[in-house]
């Protein structure tokens, strides 16, 4: 399970499926533990990650850099999933893309998926899931989310923080790490924008940063 720098450390899932490790390469890691193969995207930060470790129910990762300490979900697949589980999150990926793949003899085509479809795949899906997220599995609870209305969701399936408070976090702890992140969940918020812009010009006049880096980034 290589990074490219230092791994500082490695801790096993709950569970024992996985491993999440940090690294001197300014990322953590998610791995299946009996294939030692990546799952998902690394877990980027502006500095060496220090430690990463699971939280008791292996549903969540927390990651502490020279910036502080940020959670991420780790959501996976269990025994308690059924069949059509699996098949409803087949259709909300659809639903999301867009697209269909239809299979025709042969050859398999991309067919559009309508509003409509899209609708009515996103109904079914919250009216399946309408009952305490506590109760549901961790894939279960992913599709809740991913169907609920963006405008109230929380900022994650695993978190009671709505997006507008999170955002409000990430201004007050006032890091260009944090407020970046933010840049990404509402790439429209101009106050986000102006806080991040503030913070890297404080970084090229006081931080010691390199200006023109500055100006770029």
């Amino acid at each position: 399970m290589k990074h490219e720098d230092v791994v500082l450390s490695a801790q096993f899932s709950p569970d024992g499926q996985q491993v999440v490790t940090a690294s001197d390469d300014k990322t953590a890691r998610l791995w299946d533990a009996s294939s030692g193969k990546p799952i998902g995207e690394p877990m980027k930060h502006d500095t060496t990650v220090y430690s990463a470790q699971f939280s008791p129910d292996g549903q969540r990762v927390v990651t502490a850099s020279g910036y502080g300490a940020r959670l991420w979900d780790a959501a996976i697949v269990t025994g308690k999933d059924t069949r059509e589980d699996i098949l409803l999150l087949a259709e909300l990926t659809e639903a999301t893309g867009g697209v269909t793949l239809e299979t025709v003899g042969q050859a398999e085509n991309l067919k559009l998926v309508t509003p409509e479809q899209v609708k009515t795949s996103r109904e079914k899906i919250a009216a399946k899931f309408a009952r305490v997220s506590s109760e549901l599995t961790p894939l279960q609870r992913v599709m809740k989310w991913s169907a609920s209305d963006r405008r109230s969701r929380t900022i994650s399936p695993f978190s009671q923080v709505p997006v507008s408070e999170w955002l409000e976090n990430r201004i007050k702890e006032g890091t260009v790490e944090g407020l970046r992140a933010a840049t990404q969940v509402d790439p429209a918020n101009v106050r986000v924008t102006a806080y991040l812009g503030r913070c890297l010009a404080n970084d090229a006049l006081y931080g010691g940063t390199d200006r023109d880096e500055a100006r770029r980034a």
